[in-house]
């Protein structure tokens, strides 16, 4: 596996939950102060006198603040876990698609334009939402609306292995039901708006269905049997098979069949485009800062690498 692509996530397999890890942290700093509180009484009941009550009553008090503590983390873990998300919004500054571009099926752009950028994508990928929503914009007005290039979407499914579950591949095979009916690239804008955290809920089939009848698609009969019944999984699936060896980690960015950029940021984007269309280097323009977040990556032995 070749070394440029934006650094991996390690699979949730030896991943802890931001709200575990948090409880875990808070009840380690609770007993830490209840250690103190037991030396600090101890000491004061050495001195004789009233002392050994005060210890004990410092005890019991102890006891009854940790077993507060650790239920009201235990209840908003479970508030956590079982919360309703909230109704499915509309992309609001991130939608990359304008009815002035021409789009074909998962292409965006003129399909005759003289350079392609290949886009690996999950749908349930934090950073994929983070490239759709500050680095796509750029590169669509700058490079896609000017028919200097133009945008091939690819689904490579990540996180379902890495957290369990479909919401990946029921996502994907959701767009493609959109697709159907010439809606990728809307409902490709509305599933990233409306991401949440993986293998949250944000993406089951009834919220997939949910999202569709408020962009609206045409035909939501249709549409709603084809996300059921998982019309295009063969077909997504298959594509896995088709990704290139380079790519581990999502986003995935490659300029003209060549090897996976070393990041996702408009700066290097932009600049392998410039080296495509014999554009000298120049001073980026709006360029968002350096992709230095962690990609999701794929639940292989593939090394991983920062980017540059």
């Amino acid at each position: 596996m070749t070394s440029n692509r934006p650094s991996g996530r390690p699979s949730s397999g030896s991943a802890v939950p931001p709200t575990s890890r948090r409880s875990a942290r808070q009840q380690r700093l609770a007993h830490r102060e209840a250690n103190r509180a037991l030396s600090r009484a101890s000491t004061r009941g050495s001195s004789g006198g009233g002392g050994g009550s005060l210890m004990l009553y410092t005890i019991v008090a102890i006891i009854i603040a940790v077993v507060v503590v650790a239920g009201a983390l235990y209840l908003t873990n479970q508030t956590t876990s079982t919360g309703t998300l909230n109704s499915p919004n509309p992309p609001v500054g991130s939608a990359i698609t304008s009815g002035s571009i021409p789009t074909s099926g998962l292409t965006l752009g003129n399909a005759n334009a003289p350079h392609t950028i290949d886009v690996y994508e999950d749908f349930q990928c934090p950073n994929c939402e983070i490239f759709t929503r500050d680095m796509e914009p750029q590169v669509v007005a700058n490079y896609v609306a000017t028919g200097k290039a133009k945008i091939v979407y690819h689904d490579f499914l990540i996180v379902d292995a890495n957290v369990g579950g479909t919401e990946s591949l029921d996502a994907a095979n959701a767009a493609r039901c959109a697709n159907d009916q010439g809606m990728f690239w809307p409902y490709h804008d509305w599933l990233f708006a409306n991401q949440y955290k993986e293998g949250s809920g944000a993406f089951t089939k009834d919220r997939l269905k949910t999202i569709g009848k408020m962009i609206p698609i045409p035909d939501l009969t249709k549409f709603n049997s084809c996300v059921d019944s998982g019309s295009h999984d063969a077909d997504v699936k298959a594509e896995q098979s088709s990704v290139p060896a380079g790519v581990g980690g999502t986003p995935a960015i490659i300029i003209d069949g060549g090897n996976v950029l070393a990041s996702y940021d408009y700066a290097t984007i932009s600049a392998a485009l410039d080296k495509a269309l014999g554009i000298s280097p120049s001073p980026s323009i709006g360029a968002s800062a350096s992709a230095t977040a962690s990609a999701s990556v794929a639940p292989s032995s593939a090394p991983s690498a920062s980017p540059s």
